[in-house]
């Protein structure tokens, strides 16, 4: 699933390759990813897009008019910017063709992800799951963090992926982030001092700036389809068996629910 470092990439990898050029045509194979009113893709003939934003697992496309395109690719959504004449990939949803020959292409192998065609900002709180969702991983400050983790009990990895917690944090990076502020992922919220939450927040910010900067440079060198999300970077998600980079014990996985949580039995003790 992309997660925040993937979003940013992709945003920043499509911001400037949309600014300026005109839709002249749409296509939606799966016309039903989109959610919206009658008009649909079509009515996005004859204009642009403008800034493209993330809110926690979402992208939002300005649409010149004022309309907002929102996206939330779920687990295998890909966006492809591609010329006409490239071969399509399987599962094509929807495609918007512009006016210098481009395309942005949109497939989903499990075809889960989510298209909202919106009159505007003022409209976000009509998406479901949207309205309620927590403040943002990179935009939510230690104080406010403290006030919103201190009454959880719960463990910490489901709660960092809850997205009613705080949004954008998904099965890999909820990984990277414990193992870089040393906390087990089955550990209790009721047991961290003030001082282990201050290192958590500490940590989200690191580990996602990091990866960020790394994630863009791969897709601003390689371009965007070919995959859905950039993993090589990481230090633990999906490393089972291997060696610790901090401490050189065992890294562990544990799979549950088709979902895999990785930490290392040295560093991150469970107290």
């Amino acid at each position: 699933m992309p997660e925040i470092p993937d979003l940013e990439a992709i945003r920043h990898y499509l911001a400037p390759r949309l600014a300026g050029r005109v839709v002249t045509e749409t296509r939606a194979p799966l016309a039903w990813l989109v959610r919206t009113g009658p008009a649909g893709p079509p009515s996005l003939v004859e204009h642009g897009f403008g800034s493209i934003e993330r809110r926690g697992q979402y992208l939002l496309f300005e649409v010149d008019d004022g309309r907002l395109l929102v996206v939330n690719p779920m687990l295998t959504g890909r966006f492809h910017w591609v010329e006409a004449e490239t071969r399509k990939p399987p599962m094509l949803g929807l495609v918007f063709v512009f006016d210098d020959g481009h395309e942005l292409r949109y497939s989903d192998q499990r075809r889960m992800g989510r298209w909202y065609l919106l009159d505007g900002p003022e409209a976000l709180g009509s998406i479901p799951q949207m309205e309620k969702m927590g403040p943002d991983a990179l935009e939510i400050d230690v104080e406010a963090f403290l006030v919103r983790m201190r009454r959880r009990n719960g463990m910490l990895k489901p709660t960092l992926t809850n997205q009613d917690v705080i949004a954008g944090i998904g099965n890999a990076y909820s990984d990277e982030i414990l193992w870089h502020a040393g906390l087990h992922p089955h550990r209790r919220g009721a047991t961290l001092a003030e001082e282990d939450w201050r290192r958590l927040h500490a940590s989200i910010r690191a580990v996602l700036e990091e990866s960020i900067a790394l994630v863009d440079a791969t897709v601003q060198a390689e371009g965007i389809g070919a995959k859905e999300e950039w993993r090589q970077h990481l230090k633990v998600h999906r490393r089972a068996g291997t060696l610790c980079p901090r401490c050189g014990r065992e890294v562990k996985g544990q799979v549950k629910g088709g979902s895999e949580t990785n930490y290392c039995v040295g560093c991150q003790p469970l107290f």
